[in-house]
């Protein structure tokens, strides 16, 4: 989702060695620098600065990087908290920058009058798990191909192939992902894939559609079936081809929108082994997308003027979708969220725990408790069919984010981009059901 800062400006703009340091405290001097970046007050940062960076850096040169960062990750959007390291000349410190489309971190540096010294800026970059670390696997691209559209992805398997090995084909959620479903510097399906190869699990994921045609999606008339469905149907049918996969235990692991879907996707994969929900919504789309809204413009305890604009407006397109003129009225590329006109008329109907309850394939359930985007409301509705369903499981985690990330007090947006690994143990757990799945 979020491409990598130009490598021209990944540097360091001053180098500052800083010795005999203190331990961390906390400095107002970067927010300074922060609001004059915001402001676009380049000459302001200038005069603050020592001779020595002022003129190693002109404030038409930090004017260019700064526009160069907003052009690739879109407007400035906030900060978190300013933390420094004291020392007996020179004071450093680092602040984590969000923007609308990623965040990085400013570095500053300052002198023992209070000078700015040195400036970098450097964007936060996917890490590998520790369980992914020193990991050997065989990777195979393939292609997804659905009618005229191919899709490029690939099947990672474990080292030790000397028995056929189980499957999981990852499916993403909305938006145009790519095969990791890349979110800023995390990447939910190559934690996955990693720790369950670790497991003697093979993975296989691609890039989506919306990612791959975005030109023609961006503007198109497409259904559920479209975007998601007809594309892991197909993943499944290519994954039956393959020798090295044990082709009677092959799962379906759909995340967000891939949930949601997942009763469909399963249905049209007979012989499949089971299905996987990674935060997968259960209720209807309008309902969760009206959800999301109103938390989101609550979530610093005040809703602006601008905020209310933006409710009243989408709760006119909500109301819309919701009543029989949906089906009556000129397509539109864009009705509600990216999805156009036939996307909600073909979900019109569509309950998915209905299609699920209807199925008799294994599930698991996995939620996050700090989703505020797919939440306790969808799980419970997924866990409502619990004693109809003997080989449906469910697993909440306390601490957990949408992407499935550790974090802490009130889940926002921002968070997604301090990056982060999945851990260990939602991986055990979704081993552990995968090998007691009944034969």
């Amino acid at each position: 989702m979020v491409s990598p800062l130009k490598n021209k400006w990944l540097i360091i703009l001053v180098c500052v060695f800083i010795t005999n340091l203190c331990p961390a405290q906390e400095f107002d001097k970067e927010e300074k620098i922060i609001g004059y970046l915001q402001h676009h007050r380049f000459n302001k940062i200038h005069r603050h600065s020592d001779k020595s960076l002022k003129k190693a850096l002109s404030s038409n040169r930090l004017k260019k990087v700064w526009l160069d960062i907003e052009k690739q990750f879109g407007p400035y959007q906030s900060h978190g908290k300013p933390l420094g390291i004291s020392g007996a000349d020179v004071e450093k410190s680092i602040t984590l920058l969000y923007f609308k489309k990623g965040s990085m971190d400013l570095e500053t540096t300052f002198n023992s009058d209070e000078e700015l010294t040195g400036i970098f800026f450097k964007p936060k970059a996917y890490t590998l798990p520790d369980y992914g670390k020193y990991l050997n696997y065989y990777k195979e691209d393939i292609a997804i191909v659905s009618g005229n559209y191919t899709l490029p992805g690939e099947i990672m398997l474990p080292k030790d192939l000397s028995k056929k090995v189980p499957l999981v084909i990852f499916i993403h959620g909305s938006g145009a992902n790519d095969r990791y479903v890349g979110i800023g510097p995390v990447k939910v399906f190559k934690d996955l894939s990693l720790g369950l190869l670790n497991e003697g699990i093979a993975c296989m994921v691609y890039d989506k559609r919306t990612l791959v045609y975005k030109k023609m999606y961006d503007t198109a008339q497409f259904t559920l079936w479209d975007e998601t469905v007809e594309d892991a149907v197909n993943a499944f049918r290519l994954a039956k081809t393959k020798d090295n996969i044990d082709t009677n235990r092959i799962y379906i692991a759909g995340h967000s929108q891939g949930g949601y879907a997942l009763p469909l996707i399963l249905k049209h994969c007979p012989g499949i082994k089971g299905g996987i929900s990674l935060a997968g919504c259960s209720r209807p789309l309008d309902e969760l997308m009206e959800d999301q809204y109103h938390y989101l413009t609550r979530l610093d305890g005040k809703v602006t003027l601008s905020e209310k604009m933006f409710l009243k407006k989408e709760m006119k397109k909500i109301r819309f979708v919701r009543s029989e003129k949906l089906f009556t009225s000129k397509p539109k590329a864009y009705l509600l969220g990216y999805w156009p006109t036939l996307f909600w008329r073909d979900i019109k109907t569509y309950d998915p725990l209905s299609e699920l309850k209807a199925l008799d394939v294994p599930v698991l359930f996995l939620q996050g408790d700090r989703d505020y985007q797919v939440t306790d409301k969808d799980f419970a509705k997924w866990k409502s069919a619990y004693l109809e369903k003997k080989y449906w499981s469910f697993i909440s985690y306390s601490k957990l984010n949408h992407l499935f990330i550790e974090g802490e007090g009130k889940p926002n947006p921002y968070e997604y981009w301090n990056g982060g690994n999945i851990p260990q143990y939602v991986i055990k757990d979704m081993v552990d059901w995968i090998k007691k799945v009944p034969d």
